[in-house]
């Protein structure tokens, strides 16, 4: 028995082809949260508190007890992860909460600070807390709004959708 087969055109199939990838583009939330990481990280470096005192002298164990005797480690064991989460937030797409959550720390970190600090100004009279709060304080606290300002805005990530039409000649088999 012999088989033959022949091959005739059926027409044309059309496939359309739709891919989805994620873009950068400039979103008001990215440029926050940049601006808010540059801040934080220029405060790492700054004085917190007269004279010249830096996050890197202040004792972590300061922010639950004003009376510390503790040197070490210091406030940048709470800071240097919110810079980190606050630069996450800003390049990584849809991670918005990132931000958020950076900036809530560091806002907790401020707190705790301004909190334990003004308990030991209220030892001398005629002190206020805003006489020993140096620089540093002050752009850590904008740049902790700003960060948190930018968790609520998007990113600035766009789904990019792109499609591609693919046309195949479609064939029918005859067997015998």
């Amino acid at each position: 028995m012999v088989s033959t087969r022949e091959v005739a055109p059926l027409g044309r199939q059309d496939r359309r082809i739709e891919r989805d990838s994620w873009v950068p583009t400039l979103g008001p939330g990215m440029v926050l949260g940049a601006i808010g990481t540059v801040g934080l990280v220029v405060s790492l470096f700054m004085a917190w508190r007269t004279p010249d005192v830096h996050p890197s002298g202040i004792p972590f164990a300061f922010l639950f007890d004003d009376s510390t005797t503790a040197r070490d480690p210091s406030i940048l064991l709470a800071l240097i992860p919110m810079v980190v989460l606050l630069g996450v937030g800003t390049a990584m797409p849809r991670v918005s909460a990132a931000r958020f959550i950076g900036a809530l720390g560091t806002i907790a970190v401020l707190v705790l600070f301004a909190i334990q600090l003004n308990q030991q100004v209220d030892r001398f009279p005629g002190t206020n807390l805003g006489d020993v709060l140096d620089t540093g304080f002050y752009v850590a606290a904008i740049a902790a709004l700003v960060g948190l300002v930018s968790g609520f805005l998007p990113s600035g990530w766009a789904q990019r959708r792109s499609t591609e039409m693919q046309s195949t000649a479609r064939q029918r088999s005859w067997r015998r």
